[in-house]
């Protein structure tokens, strides 16, 4: 901004109400209120906080948890503010020095970073809300043991838990995709949609089918298809990798048989190939968000 610009009062309204919710973020974790951030956050907001990308409110609390929940105290404090504002979009940086004291036998150590908050804002239906956060990291001192189970900041990749997170996680994830195999098999319509996000996209190109891009238009798909059938399908030798304490990716092998009623042309089919997928974990648990069948072998009998 030059010397001499003139801000109008819509202007001046728009900086103190977007000033106001990065003050109400930085409160909201220190006295862990959960439900402000989402209130803040779009419901289709990103973010960039050293792990990766993160999509949606779910994941953003979910790895800002997996930093402060095993830690005592925290503090935010936020320095020199920058925002632009232009119609209904907006930009804000802010300097944040943020304090952790260490809980039970880590009480006596802490844990403090100096970063720069990068926020884009969109106006919706009147409020300002946040469309994306990136935390820069300036520095840090202390001991990041801290944070107990928390991942790294700052690292080039996508942190790991520790060891019993991560076992919890992928068993869980083995729970979910068993629950697919026998909901599928057993036409509990109901309980398999429950295995998705409602988001989910679902790639059936290789067995004759299309791309769904939401439970709601895969779950009719599937109907049309196997409800009449008798299907049995296996999954095997699971490779999930945990990309964040709210996102994983796998891959599974399996193996799939079905049989048509008789009368019709196509009978029988055992199939061979791999799912390749990928998860979120929300308030209800982990759900399958995108799912892609490909096929390695297809045997078919005929009538």
């Amino acid at each position: 901004m030059t010397a001499g610009t003139v801000i109008d009062l819509d202007t001046l309204l728009a900086e103190r109400e977007i000033a106001r919710a990065i003050t109400r973020f930085a409160r909201a974790m220190d006295d862990r209120e959960w439900a402000v951030l989402h209130a803040i956050l779009l419901p289709d907001a990103t973010a960039d906080l050293g792990t990766g990308t993160l999509h949606g409110p779910a994941e953003v609390e979910a790895l800002i948890r997996s930093f402060l929940d095993d830690c005592g105290p925290t503090q935010h404090l936020l320095g020199n503010m920058l925002i632009d504002v232009n119609g209904t979009v907006a930009t804000s940086r802010t300097y944040v020095s943020d304090l952790h004291l260490g809980a039970g036998d880590r009480s006596r150590i802490s844990f403090s970073t100096l970063g720069d908050y990068h926020d884009r804002w969109l106006q919706v239906d009147g409020t300002w809300r946040m469309s994306h956060r990136t935390k820069k990291m300036r520095g840090t001192t202390g001991s990041i043991e801290v944070l107990g189970r928390g991942p790294s900041i700052g690292a080039t990749s996508r942190p790991h838990p520790n060891s019993h997170t991560a076992a919890e996680d992928i068993n869980a994830l083995m729970q979910l995709k068993a629950r697919y195999f026998r909901l599928m098999d057993t036409k509990d319509w109901t309980g398999l949609a429950s295995v998705f996000s409602d988001d989910v996209v679902i790639d059936m190109t290789e067995t004759g089918g299309g791309i769904t891009h939401s439970v709601a238009d895969y779950m009719p798909f599937l109907r049309a298809n196997i409800e009449n059938v008798s299907t049995v399908h296996h999954g095997h030798t699971p490779e999930i990798t945990l990309t964040s304490p709210a996102t994983a990716t796998g891959v599974w092998a399996m193996e799939d048989k079905l049989w048509w009623p008789t009368g019709g042309v196509l009978t029988h089919l055992h199939g061979y190939g791999h799912y390749h997928e990928e998860y979120r974990k929300t308030s209800d648990g982990w759900q399958i968000c995108s799912m892609r069948l490909s096929r390695l072998r297809t045997d078919t009998t005929f009538s």
